[in-house]
């Protein structure tokens, strides 16, 4: 897990110099999970912990409109130090994995993240930790990828008989369940369809925002292989490529208590 996670923060960090000339659908992610968040009852200058900023998408739609003391988070700290740059001091930065919070427990109305969710290795377990953070009343509010991501890009590969090394990605079942069940969770989904005038440029397009790190223990396409993927997805003629959006919303009971939330 260790060496994955480093993996993930080098290639983050490496592509944070490009990342906001070519995360069109990170910018529509954050700006459709802040209008959610918006809408919610949220105290006068709540304390906001986000996980996995970037360079500033969702904390700069946030932020304004709901203020607070924030702590803005990511595990690349070259993403830190561009969303820090972007936003100003207004917040507080730390360089953190959002799986493995290092912070005092009940101590945030709110934990957001957008785009960070589908990089945990137990997502269950992230949330839960996530959940420790919370105050009563307080609230976890996410946009992540669904299992309906990038089905032209898994066709492509079941044609050319090779296995895809993208992450799995949950359904909006088990995405509730992931959370624990004290919370009480809504889910909503979105389809995006991508442009996609060459296939080769979607693949240089997940590299120029770091988000092409495979799936722990996937197997590297050869060239030829990597030829025939690419071949069996232009002759497939999609118009694009999909990202299934789930937006999590997930409450604590303003009680000290925990009850069961029903799903």
């Amino acid at each position: 897990m260790r060496d994955h996670k480093s993996r993930i923060a080098a290639r983050f960090g490496a592509a944070a110099p490009d990342y906001e000339a070519h995360s069109q659908v990170q910018r529509q992610a954050a700006l459709r999970l802040a209008e959610r968040v918006k809408a919610l009852r949220l105290p006068h200058a709540p304390a906001v912990l986000e996980i996995g900023c970037g360079t500033g998408h969702l904390t700069r739609e946030l932020l304004p409109a709901i203020g607070g003391d924030w702590i803005v988070s990511d595990i690349a700290p070259a993403m830190v130090r561009a969303c820090r740059r972007e936003i100003g001091e207004v917040a507080r930065y730390a360089v953190m994995d959002g799986e493995l919070p290092s912070l005092a427990p009940s101590r945030f109305d709110l934990v957001v993240a957008s785009l960070a969710a589908q990089w945990f290795v137990d997502l269950p377990g992230a949330l839960a930790a996530l959940s420790d953070l919370l105050k009563p009343g307080g609230c976890i509010a996410i946009a992540t990828l669904g299992i309906d991501t990038f089905t032209e890009w898994r066709a492509a590969h079941d044609a050319a008989g090779v296995s895809a090394a993208t992450p799995t990605y949950p359904d909006a079942g088990e995405l509730a369940r992931a959370f624990p069940r004290h919370l009480d969770v809504e889910i909503e989904e979105e389809l995006v369809l991508e442009p996609l005038a060459d296939p080769l440029e979607f693949l240089r397009g997940l590299r120029r925002i770091g988000a092409d790190t495979p799936e722990p223990g996937a197997q590297p396409l050869s060239a030829g292989q990597l030829r025939q993927v690419l071949r069996a997805l232009e002759e497939a003629r999609h118009a694009g490529i999909s990202y299934h959006l789930l937006y999590a919303i997930a409450l604590r009971s303003s009680s000290t208590s925990q009850p069961r939330a029903t799903r």
